[in-house]
């Protein structure tokens, strides 16, 4: 059965940084507007199923409320953290759906990356960090969603495989080594704590490495974007390290809210290339405080292309016009010759 599943976080877009920044709030009108949309084209495309996770402010149910088409719903934990959001993408991988929509920022996207590596994978801009997701209208998203579902479209002729930043601590006092990966950018944050996750003060910052450094990007990777760009379909990646002995950048740590930072070296990454960095605070992942290391801690970090299957929805809506995928069935009719004088 050709499926569509629909992931959203219903946190997304509604963190403490709109108390410190000028980010803006993405409401839950504002998602169950954009679900109903990507429904929509994906039941007009012609999938057999629409499969939604549910959530703890039911915005699954309240989007198919009056919606025609097979629309069920797989069951998250609602425990309102992210654990929701990666035992959502790996039920949908289990049930082998087609395509994935996710309606979050970089940290949503990671999460579903956790709880299924390979997705394939459309994703909708509504965090606060939107550098993985884009700005795609749900209608047509649904749309390119259903054209690879169906195998109207393969998905490997308008996906790519997304690089990833893949860390392993390895902590003195642990035998056991803790893996871990970013879409965007993994940083350690010169802290004790996690917190309240989002990153603040820009002299906290040791290094980062991104995958994806666009210099139009807010938060962390606009320091490896306004630096050394790079293109997410490019290989490799950026080490960034913060120090006094270097270059002062500003960049956007937040929307609407400028540093300047330190930057004391730059250091291209290959892909498959591992480097070993020191620990001594907490690391963050595409944006958000995560995992405290000690000071005695080993981070390995290599760039791999190990991500989701990024679905291009310009590129997907193309292909199927060129190969008239959008063509109404013709209706044959026998028309009836009328005798002249009649």
């Amino acid at each position: 059965m050709s499926t569509v599943g629909i992931i959203v976080n219903p946190h997304a877009g509604k963190d403490i940084r709109r108390l410190v920044s000028a980010a803006g709030h993405t409401s839950d009108s504002v998602k169950i507007g954009i679900m109903r949309r990507v429904i929509a084209g994906v039941i007009e495309q012609g999938a057999e199923r629409v499969l939604l996770s549910t959530d703890t402010h039911h915005l699954a149910e309240r989007s198919a409320e009056g919606l025609g088409g097979n629309i069920e719903f797989v069951e998250s934990p609602c425990t309102g953290s992210h654990h929701d959001t990666v035992a959502a993408a790996r039920q949908m991988w289990k049930q082998q759906v087609g395509a994935v929509v996710v309606l979050g920022g970089d940290g949503t996207c990671r999460d579903v990356a956790t709880g299924w590596p390979g997705a394939p994978l459309i994703a909708l801009s509504t965090g606060t960090n939107n550098v993985y997701p884009s700005t795609v209208d749900g209608t047509t998203a649904g749309v390119a969603a259903a054209l690879v579902a169906t195998n109207a479209i393969a998905v490997e002729v308008v996906a790519r495989q997304s690089k990833r930043v893949v860390l392993a601590i390895h902590e003195p006092s642990v035998a056991t080594i803790e893996h871990d990966h970013a879409l965007v950018e993994a940083a350690l944050i010169g802290t004790a704590f996690v917190g309240a996750r989002a990153v603040s003060d820009p002299a906290s910052i040791r290094w980062v490495v991104a995958c994806i450094a666009n210099p139009a990007s807010t938060g962390l990777a606009s320091i490896a974007g306004r630096v050394h760009p790079v293109d997410r379909n490019a290989p490799g990646g950026v080490l960034i390290r913060l120090g006094p002995r270097g270059r002062r950048v500003r960049v956007p740590l937040a929307p609407g809210s400028f540093a300047t930072l330190d930057v004391e070296s730059v250091e291209p990454l290959a892909d498959g290339i591992a480097v070993d960095l020191p620990g001594g605070g907490v690391l963050a992942y595409d944006g958000e405080r995560n995992t405290p290391v000690s000071g005695d801690a080993t981070i390995s970090v290599s760039i791999e292309r190990s991500g989701p299957h990024l679905i291009d929805v310009d590129a997907t809506l193309a292909f199927a016009a060129h190969n008239h995928l959008f063509d109404h069935p013709a209706i044959c009719t026998t028309a009836r010759k009328v005798p002249h004088g009649d």
